[in-house]
């Protein structure tokens, strides 16, 4: 099974119509230790509690891929005081907004984007990294160490669960980045202030997300590509710009960030949140055999418009099941499997993670996916 799947994958990355429609699921870990009944807090800092919340998920769930995305540990963020993700008294992870870079800092950050970061912004972001503490070194090798045995550990599960239970590698296997604006905006000015700025003083705005540009680069691109790698990429503001401001700001550094990526021979898995269905053309003119997750949008549009081009996922919201009957979400994934498999290039995933195991219907939810997997083929 597990090389048909990959096969599959393989086929889609080339271009050709594949066997079956992948599948590519996402859960988060809160998701699965409310399925499999365990303790939040407990699992994040215990391998075994997690090991047990990832494989219930596994056993309950038809995926093509392993089906969980951990990637934000609370132990590696504690050493460094941080800010920008910080665990709430349920063990949920939470990215409130925050400002790191301030307004009079444009002009450096400009100059010198790296030396900015690492003098001004990540003691901001991380007030333990600090150089005036003297303890500041200490703290970073107390995070380095609990990334690289949090991070190996992750590894360990999702190798031994993906032997267990078949899986291919899904099309987050890679490194992860953002598109230049959406850096500047989501971990250093913040949401609110980049839409003033981009008002008040947009020659620095572009100036910064062009200085953004060799940094997401690097943070894409490893010394050693390997092709099959796919760069994770989450697109979060361009529905909330004007066209004029999209074409200004977002979209220039956006598709050279994707074509840097193509060069070294490896394609971008981007997750278009909201909905891009104005900005259809824009996706449609990277590079083809791009793999993009849509949250919403008009999907025969984005079927017409990107469909042809680049591999095109998602729009399937699971909280449906608990409105619905089980035959009428069935029918809402036939509709979805109607406009989006015809000439290949479409994967099954939902619109967005679960994160709640309570916002869905567990039965109904394993009779779509059950229902894809046995009627999706070609």
């Amino acid at each position: 099974m597990s090389e048909e799947k990959l096969k599959i994958r393989e086929d889609l990355l080339a271009g050709r119509v594949p066997k079956r429609v992948f599948m590519q699921l996402r859960f988060t870990l809160e998701a699965a230790c409310g399925l499999a009944g365990v303790d939040l807090v407990k699992a994040h800092f215990d391998p075994k509690t997690k090991l047990q919340a990832y494989r219930k998920v596994c056993e309950t769930f038809y995926s093509d891929s392993f089906p969980i995305e951990n990637v934000r540990w609370p132990e590696v963020y504690a050493p460094l005081g941080a800010k920008n993700w910080v665990m709430s008294s349920t063990g949920a992870m939470q990215h409130p907004e925050i400002e790191s870079m301030l307004i009079e800092d444009y002009d450096e950050y400009i100059e010198d984007a790296f030396g900015t970061i690492m003098k001004k912004i990540l003691p901001r972001i991380y007030p333990k990294l600090d150089p005036a503490l003297p303890g500041a070194p200490l703290s970073f090798a107390k995070a380095y160490q609990r990334q690289q045995a949090t991070g190996g550990e992750e590894v360990g599960a999702q190798i031994a669960l993906s032997e267990e239970f078949d899986y291919a590698p899904g099309f987050f296997v890679g490194l992860f980045c953002e598109a230049p604006f959406d850096f500047l905006s989501d971990q250093l000015r913040g949401f609110r202030n980049i839409t003033l700025d981009v008002r008040r003083i947009p020659e620095k705005v572009e100036a910064a997300v062009n200085a953004s540009l060799p940094l997401m680069q690097r943070q894409a691109i490893p010394r050693n590509p390997i092709p099959g790698f796919t760069v994770f990429i989450p697109l979060h503001l361009a529905p909330y710009l004007r066209p004029a401001d999209f074409e200004r700001f977002y979209r220039p550094t956006f598709d050279k960030l994707i074509r840097e990526i193509n060069k070294a021979g490896m394609a971008a898995f981007l997750f278009a949140e909201e909905d891009w269905t104005r900005y259809a053309d824009a996706l449609a003119a990277l590079p083809e055999n791009q793999v993009i997750q849509f949250e919403n949008g008009d999907v025969q549009k984005i079927k017409e418009v990107v469909g042809g081009k680049q591999i095109i996922g998602g729009f399937f919201d699971p909280l449906i099941t608990l409105t619905r009957s089980k035959e009428a979400c069935i029918d809402e994934v036939k509709r979805l499997l109607d406009i989006g498999m015809p000439g290949g290039k479409f994967f099954f995933a939902f619109n967005r993670h679960v994160l709640d195991i309570a916002s869905i219907d567990v039965s109904k939810l394993v009779a779509v996916l059950d229902y894809v997997h046995e009627h999706a083929v070609y």
